[in-house]
């Protein structure tokens, strides 16, 4: 101990030998958990698969509900204004006219 205080180095007790577990074992280990981590993944891939397609599906329908709305929308003001919407009908209907010539 004396040694150890005076250099400043500590062992650590290491033993050195032979691996109880050999080569093939070790190779086998590592392929049983790539196969596991495969196998998770495509997991993850098929839940993300779901997910994506009830996502377009839910903004699809947002989609059909906006258009619905906003038609419903403009109609009411149409009936709410028949004169007004007459005169800018008719201001589109000009104004595609002109670009048209």
């Amino acid at each position: 101990m004396a040694d150890e205080k005076s250099t400043g180095k500590r062992t650590l007790g290491v033993v050195e030998g032979r691996d109880t577990i050999s080569e093939e074992a070790k190779t086998a280990a590592a392929e049983a958990a790539v196969s596991e981590q495969i196998e998770a993944l495509k997991a993850e891939i098929s839940r993300l698969k779901e997910s994506a397609g009830l996502i377009a599906e839910g903004t699809g329908q947002l989609a059909v509900a906006k258009a619905e709305s906003l038609r419903e929308d403009l109609r009411q003001t149409i009936q709410a204004n028949p004169i007004a919407a007459l005169a800018g009908a008719a201001l589109i209907g000009y104004l595609c006219g002109l670009r048209h010539r």
